[in-house]
């Protein structure tokens, strides 16, 4: 894996997310990415006033237990806020976050389920993700070219927790750019909620065709068929149709960056 991994769990979170920062930008000095003066302006992508925790499990009702696999995604509006990673200032990507939530492994056996839907690739059952820049198409305004991405991370030993991963090496980014999260197997960090309030305020868009944005039927094999149909954006240079819009719903992750 490259980079340094770093965790925050607990009634403490909010301090031990400062100490973390802190820690992240003393590992940026230490590597010589950025000058100090740098790592002090450093800035978040995706920091909402209000962030919901990872739905998933859900001990009243364990069934609806959901989570995301093989897509490349990015939220369109996160707590009321629109575009919250889109890039308005030229800058170096330096690190990123998940926040994911430990799935039930029995009764019922949530983990499984998304080891076998989503499995396959180099990393097949076990969970993943790696960030991505993004740049929209002017004229096709649902086709986005993947310019640049982080090395991918196995998240096995990360769930249950808010996880920051410093880069070794910064991704370049630009105004009008987007920083998304690309999840070649699967992960938990999603929230989601059916109040009307919820569904209007958090929206993302996603790297699958128009017509395959939901499986055809609730049963498993019609989900296992959808989600093997689905794959994450991650040839450089490509460019993909994000085809599906989803109300009611938020991919938990930030991008730290520094302005130029």
């Amino acid at each position: 894996m490259s980079g340094t991994s770093q965790s925050t769990t607990g009634p403490r979170r909010r301090a031990l997310s400062l100490v973390v920062f802190a820690t992240l930008c003393a590992a940026v000095i230490a590597g010589g990415l950025v000058s100090s003066a740098m790592a002090g302006s450093a800035k978040v992508l995706g920091k909402t006033k209000n962030t919901p925790p990872p739905s998933c499990p859900n001990k009243s009702h364990p069934n609806r237990c959901q989570g995301v696999g093989r897509v490349t995604g990015f939220p369109l509006v996160a707590d009321g806020q629109k575009r919250p990673f889109l890039v308005r200032k030229n800058g170096k990507l330096v690190a990123w976050a998940v926040d994911t939530s430990r799935v039930l492994k029995k009764n019922p056996d949530q983990q499984g389920f998304f080891e076998t839907i989503f499995k396959g690739g180099k990393f097949d059952k076990h969970p993943s993700a790696r960030i991505a820049v993004i740049k929209q198409n002017n004229k096709h305004r649902r086709k986005f070219k993947l310019l640049r991405q982080s090395p991918t991370v196995n998240l096995s030993g990360n769930l249950g927790r808010k996880s920051i991963f410093t880069l070794d090496k910064p991704l370049r980014i630009r105004k009008g750019q987007t920083v998304a999260l690309t999840i070649p197997s699967w992960i938990t960090n999603f929230a989601h909620a059916n109040a009307s309030s919820f569904a209007r305020n958090n929206k993302w868009r996603a790297s699958r065709s128009k017509k395959k944005c939901s499986p055809t039927s609730g049963d498993s094999a019609a989900i296992k068929r959808w989600a093997q149909n689905s794959k994450a954006q991650q040839k450089v240079g490509s460019s993909r149709n994000y085809g599906c819009d989803y109300s009611g719903g938020r991919l938990l992750y930030w991008a730290y960056y520094v302005p130029k």
